[in-house]
């Protein structure tokens, strides 16, 4: 049975699309809607016959019309054939769809709307054995723990940062259905059977595509009840959403997320103070949202059914001209998070079954002549690394990253915290610089990376850090392909070590059980990029690993050379000055404490050699050049 307040009010049989979302009074348009015929003879009028028979999709002025405008006996005759219910089942549940368009009626749904809710909420409806009352039950239920799971995603650690638990699991606010042609709620989607899983995670969400793009130097705005007015939708100046809609609706899918209808954009007006939904200003929601929604966009890419990518900007045909441009997909910061391996991808822009490889096409990239294909192969390694568990590379990562151009300088720290899979990201905030975002978020990366970071990147950051500043990520040297490289990775079966005492700086970082040379002389050589380390009696060559790497400052004082596992090839040494030794606690693996010596380090460069061989034979005096040592990097 319908559910009845004490106004008598019809209340919703489960969360309606925007329910709690619409745009007040003062943002809302006046639409002229035309004037279509909704007596009782609509349901034979041949547009609307039309509809039904190319699965129905609205035309944009049907689904402007307002429901009030239409009696609730059209509304049911017309709603339940687009869903396509039969006369049986629309007899069997029609309280329940009464009590549904009694709803939409009463809030001032326009048809749009209204076919947006039924053809979710009444899909099942033709199965003899489905239960309405349970169905609805647990949808509400899960519509509730995904509003309580967003609200708590947000949360300040001790260190005063705002930073969002459990990231890969936030899903997007909106979703743009496509047959209704209306943005509406993404937890309605929650009310489809069919789902698909969300990779590393094993939740799962509902079957929709996503559209990936830059965003063009003429863009323009709109204002469309598609969004129902929340704000106006940038487009590039040509493009307009009803041919967007149709070339998508070409390709398959039902549902799409596309961020300039569903990520909440700019009001587009200077009263966005004094504008208000709920009593709060609009930049103030926008800033709200955008804090967990834009470093969580990724998530709605690996979890699209397919992906639908404009290169020349949305909408837009594709083209060869324009790849060196800023604003181009193979320019932007933010694509990186979107990229999906081929045969998830679509290419937008381009007319179906003309048999066109436009992956063979030819354009110029950084001055120089390249095939399409040539162009976007490291992004497909990248596609690859970030849907694996461990994420990307980082110097890979790093340096398509640098390569990239962005709006705000935090995109790119956002972008990168993301493809680095950890487990906490910081909130987004564009009022801040990134060399601030970055120093003040470090510490939440993967411990993995930190390895990564301390013994591969090739400087200490400043006098009071160890780790690079953001300026000296973006400018990450090259490797020297003469030389093999294997990225330093901390044993899986090792668990990270804890150091509970002395307290130190969160960012410091603590490795037990590492091997170590004590008391090395570090010498510049004759040749370019090379070094003589001086241990005891004996010298051995070292090199730099990476080309145009600025030279490590050496001087009569005594170094310590670190490395995680000497007999694991072409791993680079850590070169540190040693500030002292303290006692300090220690919890194992089998989870005891104890009390172990500790050498804090002072990162100043990276080393390597060609073999560690030398280093694990016996001296002359019958000890080993190398040990083992519990150090702390600061």
């Amino acid at each position: 049975m319908a559910n009845v307040n004490r106004n008598n009010e019809v209340t919703p049989p489960f969360p309606m699309p925007y329910a709690g979302y619409f745009a007040t009074s003062s943002l809302r348009h006046e639409v002229q809607v035309k004037r279509l015929n909704t007596s009782p003879p609509f349901l034979a009028n041949p547009q609307l016959q039309s509809i039904i028979r190319a699965g129905g999709i609205l035309t944009p002025d049907l689904a402007d019309v307002p429901c009030t405008e239409i009696s609730k006996e059209v509304l049911f005759s017309t709603l339940t054939a687009l869903v396509g219910l039969r006369s049986d089942s629309t007899e069997r549940l029609r309280h329940w769809i009464q009590n549904d368009i009694q709803y939409f009626v009463s809030h001032n749904f326009d048809f749009g709307l209204a076919y947006a809710a039924a053809r979710v909420g009444w899909k099942h409806f033709n199965e003899q054995a489905f239960n309405v009352v349970v169905q609805r039950a647990q949808w509400l239920r899960k519509a509730k723990e995904i509003d309580e799971e967003r609200t708590n995603a947000i949360y300040r650690d001790g260190t005063g940062q705002h930073l969002i638990k459990s990231p890969y699991f936030v899903m997007p606010r909106r979703i743009w259905d496509l047959k209704s042609n209306r943005v509406v709620d993404f937890r309605m989607l929650h009310a489809e059977v069919n789902s698909i899983e969300v990779p590393h995670k094993g939740a799962r969400w509902p079957t929709f595509w996503a559209v990936s793009h830059s965003w063009t130097s003429d863009m323009k705005t709109v204002e469309t009840s598609v969004n129902q007015y929340q704000w106006p939708v940038p487009l590039p100046n040509g493009v307009d959403i009803e041919s967007l809609r149709k070339e998508l609706l070409t390709l398959g899918p039902d549902y799409v997320w596309l961020d300039v209808l569903c990520l909440r954009q700019q009001s587009g007006t200077s009263t966005a103070q004094t504008l208000t939904h709920n009593n709060i200003p609009l930049d103030t929601i926008k800033h709200d949202e955008w804090k967990i929604d834009v470093p969580t966009i990724g998530n709605i890419y690996r979890a699209a059914g397919q992906t639908v990518r404009y290169f020349n900007g949305l909408g837009r045909p594709f083209s060869k001209e324009g790849w060196d441009d800023p604003r181009h997909w193979l320019r932007r910061a933010w694509t990186l998070q979107e990229i999906r391996t081929e045969n998830r991808t679509f290419n937008g822009g381009v007319p179906r079954g003309n048999g066109r490889i436009i992956l063979n096409t030819k354009g110029t990239v950084a001055g120089k002549v390249t095939t399409l294909r040539g162009a976007i192969r490291p992004l497909l390694k990248l596609a690859t690394d970030a849907d694996s568990s461990g994420g990307c590379k980082l110097y890979e990562l790093t340096r398509e990253m640098a390569s990239r151009c962005a709006t705000q300088p935090t995109d790119k720290v956002a972008g990168l915290f993301y493809l680095l899979r950890a487990t906490q990201l910081p909130t987004y905030d564009e009022n801040i610089d990134d060399e601030t975002a970055w120093r003040q978020c470090f510490y939440v990366l993967p411990f993995g990376k930190k390895i990564e970071i301390l013994f591969d990147f090739p400087y200490r950051g400043t006098e009071q850090q160890w780790f690079p500043t953001w300026k000296q990520v973006m400018e990450w040297p090259e490797r020297d392909q003469d030389y093999e490289h294997t990225p330093t990775e901390w044993p899986q079966n090792r668990r990270i070590p804890e150091l509970i005492g002395p307290k130190r700086a969160i960012e410091h970082i603590f490795l037990c059980e590492v091997w170590a040379i004590s008391h090395a002389l570090v010498h510049k050589a004759s040749e370019v990029n090379e070094y003589e380390v001086k241990i005891g009696s004996e010298v051995f060559g070292f090199y730099c690993p990476y080309l145009s790497q600025a030279p490590i400052e050496t001087d009569d004082r005594q170094f310590t050379l670190a490395i995680l596992d000497p007999e694991q090839t072409y791993n680079n040494w850590v070169v540190c000055k040693q500030l002292n030794r303290e006692n300090g606690r220690y919890r194992s693996e089998d989870e005891n404490e104890s009390t172990i010596e500790l050498e804090v380090l002072k990162k100043v460069g990276v080393l390597r050699t060609d073999s560690n061989s030398d280093f694990l034979v016996l001296s002359g005096d019958g000890d080993s050049v190398m040990r083992k040592i519990n150090a702390l990097f600061v």
